[in-house]
């Protein structure tokens, strides 16, 4: 059997750091990315979809959203099933316990383990919801699987990584003792660190759209094929992209340079080397020693013409002032060196930016030069 396993979506995520428009583009990628994953199952003609967890970012869900996930699940020809996750949990006011989705979807909706069988797939998902935003006990604990001769899915929202997790823990030695023929899991956006820790077959979904830094790379869903003759599964599975965006993030070294146009010659020289495309939101962090007489001015080059969706900068270079010479001034600039070093060598990038601002600030004023734009 063929099966499309995804989740993690957050359908109606505000995506509160962008502009009204740009937000509003975003949660429509986010609507295409899972409307091109129900076309591929149609494509595929899959047997089943399975969704683990946080298909909404809240409980609370738009009318639109709720029309396009009838339309497309009710345009398939095989079961869904649906484990709602942290995000998108199976209480008393979700959508999850009101009869509005088509015949052939099917959601856990409570945090006790059960099983949906489906005879002509030979086949029973096992599963359970969220029914708030955490779980911290293990629903399969003590649970097997009740017929290991049929094909045995687990679909669940929950985290693998850590058995004191407050997100439905799944210790390894607990899936082993179930006995899934694969597990289709949810809740890391970035999967493959998690599915490379399991010890069981099966995977992390990751999401289908990245929403933000934090979510770099390309993003999909899990297109799995499993064949089982007595106790024997084969079971191969890969990942498919369905992203319309992509989030990364590069570091640019500057050390040493002292113009506005050297810090863009050095951005242009690595935006070609990368070569992404018009798909690709890259974030720029610019570190090194600099002039301390450069204010480098980042929405210019945010501003540059690129082939990219978006270009963010964010400076985290340093003045190159003589650290030692400095600590040994018994003058002026010593003292204000002296008296910013704490900013300057906080954990907080925030607080380093403050006290490397200041820096460029007061030295230049001291030295009579023309005062930098901070």
């Amino acid at each position: 059997m063929k099966i499309l396993h995804t989740g993690d979506i957050h359908l109606d995520s505000p995506f509160a750091g962008l502009s009204p428009d740009a937000a509003r583009q975003r949660r429509s990628d986010l609507r295409a990315a899972f409307s091109d994953m129900i076309a591929f199952a149609r494509q595929q003609a899959v047997d089943l979809v399975l969704i683990a967890g946080d298909l909404f970012d809240k409980i609370y869900v738009t009318r639109d959203t709720i029309a396009l996930l009838c339309r497309e699940f009710a345009s398939l020809h095989c079961p869904v099933v649906i484990a709602p996750g942290n995000h998108d949990p199976a209480d008393d006011k979700s959508i999850w316990n009101k009869k509005i989705f088509p015949d052939n979807v099917h959601v856990f909706t409570t945090t006790e383990l059960s099983c949906f069988s489906f005879d002509t797939l030979h086949c029973c998902v096992y599963g359970y919801a969220f029914q708030n935003a955490s779980l911290h006990t293990c629903p399969l604990e003590g649970k097997t699987v009740k017929d290991p001769a049929k094909i045995n899915i687990l679909c669940a929202h929950g985290d693998a990584t850590s058995p004191i997790s407050t997100y439905g823990p799944l210790p390894a030695g607990v899936l082993e003792t179930f006995g899934a023929d694969y597990c289709a899991l949810g809740h890391f956006h970035n999967p493959e660190n998690a599915t490379a820790a399991l010890t069981v077959p099966g995977a992390y979904c990751g999401c289908p759209e990245g929403r933000d830094f934090g979510e770099t790379g390309v993003k999909g869903a899990v297109l799995v094929t499993l064949e089982k003759e007595g106790n024997d599964a084969a079971l191969d599975w890969k990942r498919i992209r369905f992203c319309r965006k992509v989030y990364e993030h590069r570091t640019l070294q500057l050390d040493g340079t002292a113009e506005q146009a050297d810090v863009e010659s050095a951005l242009c020289a690595m935006l070609q080397e990368t070569g992404f495309g018009a798909d690709v939101l890259l974030r720029v962090t610019l570190t090194g020693s600099i002039d301390p007489g450069l204010s480098i001015d980042t929405a210019a080059l945010a501003a540059m013409e690129t082939n990219l969706a978006a270009l963010e900068i964010r400076d985290a270079t340093m003045p190159t002032w003589n650290a030692q010479f400095l600590q040994n001034d018994q003058g002026i600039r010593g003292e204000v060196y002296r008296l910013l070093l704490p900013k300057l060598e906080d954990a907080d990038p925030t607080v380093r930016e403050t006290g490397r601002n200041a820096l460029r600030y007061a030295m230049a004023a001291l030295s009579g030069e023309e005062l930098p734009t901070l």
